[in-house]
């Protein structure tokens, strides 16, 4: 399978490109099975060497350069992005991340590419709204809970979904969007990895996800977008513990006084953000964990 990755360089794309490679090799015997992708990075700048069969350097925001770039892939991985609102003003923020998305979706559909696995964001759930305005009924949260975008790079993630939802209504494009949570890099837990029962994290309800965990899931969600049939089909992406060293019921209790009878049950190192349904439908295990590098 010939497998497009859109912003292959970033944080989550090395870590998708090096999974996706890896998908193919056997444990015994020093032995190697032929891989199962044939791996195209599509980015602005060049992902590490090796990790992909073709590296293309494409604006997403230009329609042609990301047919021509897609041209003969038989699914995409569609990561590019800006990632948050820091460095950019907002509305070029939403300009770029939709443009991008409506640009691959229109690609899948001129070009026959029928699945599509899209980086979206548990941004788009506005999570401390909702846990101070009564938008939340149960902890963990899953993927019931209504959207609620608070920024505009929370909602060109918001938006890029319902472009693939019509694409998915229109086209018959089959697609999967990982509403994955606040990433750590394998070699940044030193710098953003540590817990962060100290903060208020209510943004993302103290989750957080490793990098690798991310391309895992994404490579899951590659596999089963057939059996998931047309369609968008979200996914809560996430570690299976808090970023905390201390339980959620009392972290939460002390930033979110409001959500504390709901957070109760959190005693021990539960996350508040159900990752169940990529269990589930995907056989998703998050392999990594903070423990494993912060002290």
């Amino acid at each position: 399978m010939k497998v497009a990755v859109t912003g292959a360089a970033g944080r989550v794309g090395r870590a998708v490109l090096a999974e996706l490679k890896s998908a193919g090799e056997m444990g015994s015997g020093g032995g190697r099975e032929t891989a199962p992708y044939e791996v195209w990075a599509v980015d602005r700048t060049l992902p590490p060497a090796g990790l992909a069969r073709r590296s293309l350097l494409v604006d997403l925001k230009d329609a042609g350069s990301v047919y021509g770039a897609l041209a003969g892939a038989d699914a995409v991985i569609h990561l590019g992005a800006i990632p948050n609102t820091q460095h950019h003003p907002g509305e070029q923020v939403f300009t770029n991340n939709t443009a991008a998305s409506s640009h691959v979706a229109a690609s899948c559909h001129a070009l026959g590419i029928g699945r599509v696995v899209y980086a979206s964001s548990i941004t788009v759930y506005g999570l401390d709204w909702q846990a101070r305005n009564g938008g939340l009924s149960a902890l963990p949260a899953d993927e019931s809970v209504s959207v609620h975008p608070d920024d505009f790079y929370s909602l060109s993630k918001w938006v890029g979904e319902e472009i693939f939802t019509m694409a998915g209504q229109e086209y018959g494009l089959h697609v999967a969007s990982l509403r994955i949570a606040f990433v750590v890099g394998e070699d940044e837990y030193a710098t953003r990895g540590g817990p962060r029962e100290e903060r208020d994290a209510s943004g993302g309800l103290w989750s957080y996800v490793d990098a690798r965990d991310v391309a895992l899931a994404a490579r899951l969600a590659l596999e089963h977008l057939d059996e998931l049939g047309p369609g968008n089909h979200p996914f809560n992406v996430g570690a299976a513990e808090s970023h905390s060293r201390l339980p959620l019921k009392d972290v939460i209790g002390r930033f979110i006084p409001e959500l504390a009878p709901l957070a109760a049950s959190l005693t021990s190192s539960e996350t508040a953000y159900s990752i169940e349904k990529a269990r589930q439908l995907l056989g998703y295990q998050p392999r990594h964990s903070w423990r494993q590098h912060v002290q």
